[in-house]
Parts: structure tokens; C-alpha cells; sequence
């Protein structure tokens, strides 16, 4: 065998074996079929306003005079009107998949033709959703075979209104397993102020309590109220249940000028819009 023979380019030898070791590294990560995971959608603090949703097959707009909204919390709850009513639910999101729980909402009867119809198509396709995908203006939903069923617009929130010193008046309240609307001629109100104290209307009797609130966490003393009577049906009890709804808050979200009062899992038990 004849010896190999010097040549002036043997100081590039190093560098070609890095580079074949480089090449082979590169078609290897290649043949994976991998690629970057992507990071997910945050749609916490968000708010949208229904442009346009399938139904049977047909593509809808939401009827004139209606507004459907939805606003996600960082607790894992969505939030917003249905048309008519006042709802809300637990969702799930992993990347682009979503699930929305049931969703719960008031119990208002409203005439207009159409409404309540349109109503209660959302909040079953609300429930079929599978997937979402978010633009910086828009949000789609699809359902488990790819097809869209809910559009959304995003919308810009007015400026949170302050805890403190803001009239709430309270427009559904979580008993049970349903939300209920406040029973027909009472009115239940809630002032926060800066000393700590949470005063208002139970709906028959005043009531007071100690608050504390940092961040979103929030903690509500055992309420001490009047001791007054009411005789219209369902007051009562409404009372009792509104007082221990207090007792187990434990965060609070201010979305432009609806407050929503949670327990330890997220589930939101009392729901206010400012008092004009």
C-alpha cells in the first residue's frame, strides 16, 4: 500500500470532521419530526363580544339588541351575558384544546322574539367547543371535528372600577348546583371600605362584616346583621344564603364594572354590577 502523502491541507482536517459530526447531528434532529411545542394561548383578563356563531349547519348573527359577551378570569372561569342572562363556567385549556364545563346562569325571562332561543344555542355550542384559536381582534372556537361554531370580536374593558367605596349591587348569587337571580323586589348591595368593613343590604335585613383584600385574595368575617322580619316568600332564605356566600370568599375580579366574588376552587358565588 502506498503511504499516504503529506499535503499542505492537513490543518483543515479538524475542522472538516466537525463539520461532518455537525451535518450528521443536524439530519438526525431532522428525521425526528419534532419540532417546538407551542407555548399555548393566555387569554386571562380578555373580554369578546359574539360576531357570529353555526347552528344546524347555518352561520348566525347575533340578533339586534342582543350583545353576547365572554370574559375569562385567571381562575379557570368564563364569564359574561348570554343575550338575556348573566352566565358562567369553568373551562380547561391545554395549548389550542379547550373545555368549558356547563355553564350556569340566571334565570330572567326575556320577551323579545328570538332571544331566548339564541340564548340557549350559545350555551350548548359553548359546550361542544374542542379548540380555540386567538388573534390579537379575534377568537374562534371549533368543535371536535374542526369545524368553527362561535366567533368572537375582542372588546376593550373600561377601566376597573375601585372595590373601595363603589356602590355593588348584587344580580346573582350560586346556591346548590344553580345561579339564581335575586328574588323579585329585593335588592342585596355591598360598599367595601377603607377601614376594612363591608356594609349593605341582605336583601331584608343591614349587615356588616370585617374584610381584607390584597391582590385578588379576599377574606370576609362572620356578618352581624338587623333583626328584622320579612315575611314575601324565599326573602329569607335568600338572606341566610347570601350571608354564608360572604363567608367563603377567598378572591375577588373587578372586569370594568362587574365584581365577582369566588371561593377557594375558583367557583364564583356572588356576582355585582356597580350601582348607578
Amino acid at each position: 500500500m502506498e503511504p499516504l502523502k503529506k499535503t499542505g491541507n492537513l490543518h483543515l482536517l479538524p475542522v472538516l470532521v466537525s463539520l461532518m459530526i455537525l451535518i450528521t447531528l443536524l439530519i438526525a434532529a431532522g428525521c425526528t419530526g419534532k419540532s417546538p411545542v407551542p407555548s399555548g394561548i393566555s387569554l386571562d383578563g380578555t373580554g369578546w363580544t359574539l360576531t357570529g356563531y353555526v347552528s344546524n349547519g347555518t352561520s348566525l348573527q347575533p340578533l339586534n339588541g342582543t350583545t353576547v359577551t365572554m370574559v375569562f378570569s385567571d381562575t379557570g372561569q368564563i364569564t359574561g351575558s348570554a343575550g338575556c342572562n348573566h352566565y358562567f363556567a369553568r373551562y380547561d385549556m391545554k395549548g389550542t384544546a379547550v373545555t368549558i364545563g356547563q355553564a350556569g346562569s340566571t334565570e330572567m325571562y326575556c320577551t323579545a322574539p328570538g332571544v331566548m332561543e339564541q340564548e340557549s344555542t350559545y350555551l350548548v355550542l359553548l359546550g361542544k367547543a374542542a379548540s380555540v384559536t386567538a388573534g390579537n381582534t379575534s377568537l374562534t372556537f371549533t368543535d371536535a371535528k374542526g369545524n368553527p361554531i362561535l366567533a368572537f370580536a375582542r372588546i376593550v374593558p373600561p377601566a376597573p372600577e375601585p372595590l373601595v367605596g363603589t356602590n355593588w349591587t348584587l344580580d346573582s348569587f350560586y346556591t346548590a348546583d344553580a345561579v339564581s337571580s335575586v328574588v323579585a323586589g329585593t335588592t342585596i348591595t355591598a360598599v367595601f371600605d377603607k377601614d376594612g368593613k363591608v356594609t349593605g343590604s341582605a336583601g331584608c335585613n343591614r349587615y356588616f362584616a370585617s374584610y381584607t383584600a390584597t391582590g385578588t385574595s379576599m377574606s370576609i368575617g362572620s356578618a352581624g346583621s338587623t333583626k328584622m322580619y320579612c315575611t314575601s316568600p324565599g326573602v329569607g332564605q335568600q338572606e341566610s344564603t347570601y350571608l354564608a356566600s360572604l363567608g367563603r370568599i377567598a378572591t375577588f375580579t373587578i372586569t370594568g364594572d362587574r365584581l365577582s366574588l369566588a371561593d377557594t376552587k375558583g367557583k364564583t358565588l356572588l356576582s355585582y354590577t356597580k350601582k348607578s
